[in-house]
């Protein structure tokens, strides 16, 4: 707090020191009609280089006007969608001339003959530079009926492992939703990212080298997912309806709505569904026995899932004046999730017919809710508007509360009875409170240069409750030694200070975080604790230099954390049956990564980025064999050290007027290295070259409608112990607009190879398990999409509250 506190004397010092706009520029844009031309893009650039001064919209007159120019010597560019671009003479500011008033500029119409071929400009799937990829899914015929897992699926480099958890470039990352993270983690995360329809995405980010401004958490960067909102004053939305059909029909509901006046933004969105899958996995494993021989084990599971989902947003923004803003932002979900867990395992020796077979049945029944609300203030401090503050308060608890029921017995194949028959039930709940206060600051410095600043503390304490009980003689007795209550406690202090600067024709951004973490797990069964306190320092650089009009090289690195989530400290046993089952760690340490990456942008489309990262003390799941049990124990572990080396390449390609294709290749070197402290004989290495490439080709076709493939493949590839196999797929989806383009209805066909699967193995010292996961199979979706109100509303703001990565982790 010392060195934030001497940072912002300094930068009020600076202040002082400002130097004062002289100029003021305005002009009318009209069309060829000579009608005023309203919300076109007018930009104000230098006239030695071209670069970007500010950038306004036209009003509903189509005035527009610049204020505080600094003395120079400048031009007007002037665009609008459906319309030509046109410049203004050049034009110079002095102490002679400080109101410039423009000769109006007039756009002419493009021409739209294209031989009954009607051709919209539309945004590339996939945009990237230097530490960001942009998904535009909102266009995207086989968004619709497709869940936010199953997009990210197929971006480049992210990968979805066996668990169905997201990793980028192999390493974890935070998931963000509108700015606001999710407060989620493992599974819940995951059972979110299947509800979230792709109908109600506007763009999926993905922050490879976040600013100092967010949260360190997350190796691999952030992921944020933007949803749909209104755009300009009045009232507006959308409906949306999705019916899928594949093993079983699911059906989801979801639209948003925006009202805005002069004085007050009132908005919200909303999902509803039911979505029943099916999940099936097959594991086989051997085991040597302590005479030699060699036993096999092989598992058949038929896992039936269902996910209930009820969300809400409401926010309501109130402008004070001009410059005052304040606002309230809640959300919350009410959410079942259930499933049916059949398991057949054969056991035998290797080679032979099974000698026995045990039969199970596992029941889930979990329900969880969440509410969260954001207080915040949002204040300009000058009229230019570079100059702002804002401040954010926020509380959110999660309930999550669990019946899981299991029944096994074995069937020897030898007397064909059933013997042993077996029952365990667990109940339980976990409650997870947040609270975080945070203020951030925005300071122009200087020509060309702005500070941003802020601090933020967040305090987090979570409460784990989970009973066993063992039938017995008929009846459900407790069984106190697997019963366990875990409580974790974390606070987190945190400050930045970011700097940037343009430079002519380069741009360089500077920042530093510094985070302060204070944690505690509690065991009140085994009467254990763990203590932690750690201070770290995150720097980040971002260079971008811009070699001409269309050709620019860009530079970032950054330094983040992932801490562990809350139930990976739980040492409790979660059972999937009696030979699978996961422990939390409570001795996890958080891992530590330092990433940096070059791009260099070609004609304003090709993109090359190259990109190596090392992580240290890396968690990642781990499997040990017991064979004297038969059990597997899956457990998260810190590995040594991980380095990864990618070169990505985005190509887009206009092949016709009608035909655009955006393709991407990424190439990627893996190593992982596990050294195990207990036993400094134990090491492991792997490493890996793998490469994933993916095409999406759009077709206009006649009468407004569009015609989608897409397609991928990911070559073999290592995650830790994991190796997988191969995985490719094809998806064709068409989309047809009709009344005054405010309706939609899409149709897709995805996972048309079938192999939207997990193919591969896990191997370490005595465990050779192969792994084969399907969660995914052919369906079909029929979306349908109506949009009302007023086309010209502006947005909500769009605001990342303060409570950091601590969403993520809950779970």
């Amino acid at each position: 707090m010392f060195v934030l506190g001497m940072l912002i004397c300094c930068t009020l010092t600076t202040l002082a020191q400002k130097i004062v706009p002289t100029g003021k520029i305005s002009l009318t844009i009209f069309d060829n009609a000579g009608k005023p031309l309203p919300f076109a893009s007018v930009a104000l650039r230098h006239l030695k280089d071209s670069s970007l001064v500010k950038g306004e919209l036209t009003s509903a007159t189509g005035e527009c006007s610049f204020e505080k120019i600094p003395s120079g010597h400048y031009f007007v560019q002037a665009s609008q969608m459906g319309y030509t671009t046109q410049y203004s003479q050049a034009f110079q500011i002095d102490a002679a001339h400080t109101s410039i008033s423009l000769n109006n500029i007039k756009l002419e119409t493009l021409a739209k003959n294209l031989q009954a071929v009607n051709v919209t400009a539309t945004k590339p799937y996939i945009e990237s530079a230097a530490g960001k990829t942009v998904l535009n899914v909102e266009n995207s015929v086989n968004a619709a009926g497709n869940s936010a897992l199953d997009i990210l699926r197929r971006a480049p480099g992210v990968k979805v492992d066996n668990n169905e958890n997201v990793t980028l470039k192999g390493q974890s990352v935070t998931v963000m939703i509108d700015g606001k993270l999710t407060y989620l983690s493992g599974e819940q995360l995951t059972n979110l990212l299947k509800t979230t329809p792709g109908e109600s995405i506007a763009q999926i980010e993905i922050l490879t080298s976040p600013s100092a401004k967010y949260d360190a958490s997350g190796n691999g960067g952030i992921i944020n997912i933007k949803t749909k909102k209104g755009k300009m004053t009045g009232f507006n939305g959308a409906v949306n309806a999705t019916l899928t059909q594949s093993k079983y029909g699911r059906y989801g509901l979801s639209g948003n709505f925006n009202w805005r006046t002069e004085k007050f933004n009132f908005f919200g969105n909303f999902d509803q569904g039911d979505y029943p899958r099916m999940v099936t996995r097959d594991y086989n494993r051997t085991i040597h026995e302590s005479d030699k021989s060699i036993t096999a084990l092989q598992q058949d599971v038929f896992q039936r899932n269902r996910f209930k989902n009820n969300y809400l947003k409401l926010g309501f923004d109130y402008f004070i004046n001009e410059k005052h803003t304040i606002g309230v932002l809640a959300n919350g979900y009410k959410n079942a999730f259930s499933n049916q867990i059949f398991s057949n395992t054969n056991l035998g020796k290797q080679g032979m017919p099974a000698d026995s077979v045990i039969n199970s049945l596992t029941t889930n029944n979990n329900h969880f809710d969440n509410i969260a609300v954001n207080l915040n203030y949002k204040g300009a401090l000058d009229t230019v508007g570079g100059k702002e503050i804002s401040f954010d308060a926020d509380f959110a608890r999660f309930n999550n509360n669990r019946i899981m029921l299991l029944h096994d017995s074995v069937y020897d194949m030898h007397s064909q009875l059933n013997r042993n028959p077996n029952s365990i039930r667990t109940t339980g709940g976990t409650q997870i409170t947040i609270k975080s206060l945070k203020a951030d600051l925005s300071w122009p410095l200087g020509k060309e240069g702005k500070l941003e600043t802020g601090v933020k503390a967040s305090f987090v304490t979570t409460t784990n409750e989970m009973q066993f009980d063992s039938l017995f003689h008929g009846a459900f007795k407790p069984s106190p030694t697997l019963s366990d209550q875990f409580n974790y406690q974390e606070d987190v202090y945190a400050a930045y200070a970011s700097y940037k600067k343009q430079l002519n024709k380069t741009a360089v951004q500077l920042g530093l975080r510094v985070e302060n973490t204070s944690s505690e797990g509690h065991s009140l069964t085994t009467n254990t604790s763990v203590k932690r306190s750690y201070l770290d320092f995150f720097p980040n650089v971002n260079v971008e230099q811009k070699l001409n009009d269309r050709n620019k090289l860009s530079f970032a690195y950054s330094r983040r954390i992932e801490r562990p989530q809350y139930g990976q400290l739980n040492p409790f046993m979660f059972y999937l049956d009696k030979y699978t089952y996961f422990r939390g760690n409570p001795y996890l340490k958080p891992q530590y990564s330092n990433s940096a990456e070059i791009a260099y942008t070609f004609k304003d489309k090709y993109i090359a980025t190259f990109r190596v990262s090392r992580t240290t003390d890396m968690m990642e799941e781990f499997i040990t064999q017991n064979d004297s049990t038969k059990a597997s124990i899956s457990t998260e572990r810190n590995y040594d050290k991980t380095d990864i080396a990618s070169l990505l390449l985005t190509l887009p390609f206009q092949i016709t007027k009608w035909w655009t294709s955006d393709n991407n290749a990424d190439f990627s070197y893996n190593k992982y290295k596990f050294n195990d402290p207990a036993n400094d004989q134990l090491t492991f290495t792997r490493e890996n070259f793998n490469y994933y490439i993916s095409s999406t080709n759009t077709i206009t076709l006649p009468h407004d409608m569009k015609l989608e493939v897409m397609g991928y493949y990911n070559s073999p590839f290592v995650f830790g112990i994991f190796r997988g196999y191969s995985q490719y797929n094809l998806n064709v989806g068409i989309q047809k607009m009709f009344l005054n383009k405010n309706a939609t209805v899409k149709l897709s066909y995805n996972n048309i190879l079938r192999n939207e699967s997990y193919h591969g193995a896990a191997e370490f010292e005595n465990l050779h398990m192969n792994i084969f996961n399907t969660w995914q199979f052919r369906t079909v979706n029929l979306f349908f999409s109506y949009r009302f109100g007023s086309t010209t509303i502006k947005a909500a703001r769009e605001r990342k509250t303060g409570t950091s990565d601590e969403q993520k982790r809950a779970g």
